[in-house]
C-alpha cells in the first residue's frame, strides 16, 4: 500500500506542480493536496498520512489590507543599503583578520536586502504564520505524523522559527528563472525528493 504524503500549500502553481511533476516520479507515494488544513482533514478522511509536507509562507489572514510596495519606496530603502564601496573601502589597509572583516561587511548588504524582503511579505499579507498554523493542527490532529516543509521563500529567520516548532525537516523548492524552469528543475529533483521523504517516513516507523 502506498505511503499517503498530504500537502498543504496556497498556491495553485505548487499544486500543480506536484500534481503534474512530483508524483508520477514517486510511484510509491499517493499525494492528497489541499489549500487549507480543514480541507486537508476533510480528503483524508479516516486514513493516516505518512507524512505531512507543509509550504511555509502563505496568506496571513489577520493581515486586512495587503498591499505591494510602490516602486519609489523600495528605491528609497535600497538607496540606503551599503554599497560594494563600503565593503571594499580600507580593506587593503585593515589590520586584523580580513577575510572575516570582508565577509561581514558583504553579508551586511545581504542582511538588508532580507529585511527588506521580510517587509515586502508582510505588507503583502504573506509570512511564515500559515505553515506553522498547520504544523501545530498536524500536530494537535496526527501526533506522530512527521512534518517537514517545503519552500522557497526561507529566510535563516524562518528555519530558526521551524527549528523552534520542531519540524522534521525541510527541503528548498527549486527556482528558475521563470516558471517554465521552475517546472524543469522541479521534475529534474522528483525522484530525489521523493527518496529524502520515504526516508524521513521510515525513519519515524523504526523508532
Amino acid at each position: 500500500m502506498k505511503s499517503i504524503i498530504c500537502f498543504i500549500d496556497d498556491s495553485n502553481f505548487e499544486h500543480d506542480l506536484v500534481r503534474n511533476e512530483i508524483a508520477p516520479y514517486a510511484g510509491d507515494l499517493e499525494f492528497i493536496q489541499a489549500y487549507t488544513f480543514e480541507e486537508a482533514r476533510d480528503k483524508l478522511d479516516a486514513k493516516i498520512p505518512a507524512l505531512f509536507l507543509l509550504d511555509l509562507w502563505g496568506k496571513d489572514e489577520a493581515v486586512l489590507e495587503p498591499y505591494l510596495f510602490a516602486k519609489e519606496e523600495l528605491e528609497n530603502r535600497i538607496s540606503r543599503f551599503p554599497t560594494l564601496n563600503q565593503v571594499y573601502e580600507g580593506l587593503d589597509v585593515f589590520e586584523g583578520d580580513v577575510t572575516n572583516e570582508f565577509l561581514k561587511r558583504f553579508f551586511s548588504i545581504i542582511d538588508n536586502w532580507r529585511s527588506l524582503f521580510e517587509d515586502v511579505c508582510a505588507r503583502a499579507g504573506q509570512n511564515r504564520k500559515y505553515g506553522l498554523a498547520n504544523l501545530r493542527q498536524a500536530r494537535t490532529h496526527y501526533p506522530g505524523v512527521s512534518s517537514v516543509f517545503y519552500t522557497r521563500k526561507s529566510l535563516i529567520t524562518d528555519a530558526v522559527a521551524m527549528f523552534r516548532a520542531l519540524a522534521d525537516g525541510l527541503f528548498i523548492k527549486p527556482t528558475g528563472p521563470d516558471d517554465s524552469e521552475t517546472r524543469r528543475l522541479t521534475r529534474e529533483y522528483a525522484p530525489r525528493l521523493a527518496v529524502e521523504l520515504k526516508q524521513i517516513i521510515n525513519s519515524k516507523t523504526t523508532v
